[in-house]
């Protein structure tokens, strides 16, 4: 069963992980396999071992893939071969993000931490940002700021943000619903930046201002609890709020009215991830 996804931005590729340890990219135009790894670990993490996520870093032409005890894989996808395995956390690793310019990559962890691994200098560790008492569910860079900003969510019912050059968070937001399951950035335009949060509330997500720092809409009407939430471009041009949920279901959002527009069941089973393909719209 497929986890998480990921899509490539030149190639019609989309990088699947599963549940038994299995990175996959498919052609997503011809719905054929391209290639497949085996990141099953051995020894003494072999009954714990699973993969969470991986991430196309394109100028190196790799993946890298997170796994639930605490290690980072780095694949070759032009080689089609394993480049590097390193312990990065001392428990499962939750979430992983690619600097949009820079040889950087984030990761967090259910050990209340955040580190920014350099490819460039060996995969070592630069920077380690502590503020959070509980786990840390998703970091996401701003693509507003250059990459300079990003944000988490953690278990202890905070959305922290965070300056690359500081190892404590300059602004945390309070989820008076319970802990942040997922978050994305948005814009409508001109200097006001927004940040989409979907909360541990059935049915609900919270939309913060980035500029007075508050909460400026609850939206509700959701089913189920929430699996990942994105902002994705309409072919309009104006942002859209994508929700997957626990009740399988797919639901869009307009981001101006804030009310949920269309809801698709594609009879998948419970979705669990999806990825936005620039290069169709879909």
């Amino acid at each position: 069963m497929p986890l998480s996804m990921d899509v490539h931005s030149t190639k019609p590729w989309i990088l699947l992980c599963h549940v038994d340890g299995e990175v996959s990219i498919w052609n997503h135009q011809n719905q054929t396999r391209v290639m497949a790894f085996h990141l099953n670990s051995d020894g003494e993490f072999a009954g714990l071992f699973h993969v969470g996520a991986a991430k196309f870093i394109e100028p190196l032409q790799v993946f890298v893939a997170h796994d639930s005890v605490g290690f980072i894989h780095v694949y070759s996808y032009e080689k089609v071969e394993k480049l590097q395995k390193f312990r990065a956390h001392t428990e499962n690793v939750t979430s992983l993000a690619v600097h949009p310019s820079e040889p950087l990559v984030l990761s967090a962890s259910d050990d209340n931490l955040i580190k920014l691994w350099d490819w460039e200098a060996g995969w070592q560790c630069i920077r380690t940002f502590e503020g959070h008492s509980d786990w840390v569910l998703q970091v996401k860079f701003n693509p507003h700021t250059a990459g300079n900003t990003f944000a988490s969510c953690s278990g202890d019912s905070t959305i922290k943000m965070w300056n690359m050059d500081s190892p404590t968070p300059v602004a945390s937001f309070v989820c008076d619903q319970g802990f942040a399951f997922t978050l994305d950035y948005f814009c409508h335009g001109g200097a006001l930046q927004y940040l989409v949060a979907r909360t541990a509330v059935k049915g609900s997500a919270q939309i913060w201002d980035l500029q007075s720092n508050t909460c400026i809409k609850v939206i509700s009407g959701l089913q189920g609890h929430g699996r990942n939430i994105a902002v994705v471009e309409h072919p309009s041009g104006r942002p859209i709020l994508l929700t997957v949920s626990e009740d399988r279901t797919v639901a869009f959002c307009d981001s101006t009215t804030h009310r949920y527009e269309h809801r698709f069941n594609f009879n998948l089973g419970v979705v669990m991830d999806f990825a936005y393909i620039t290069m169709t719209k879909r």
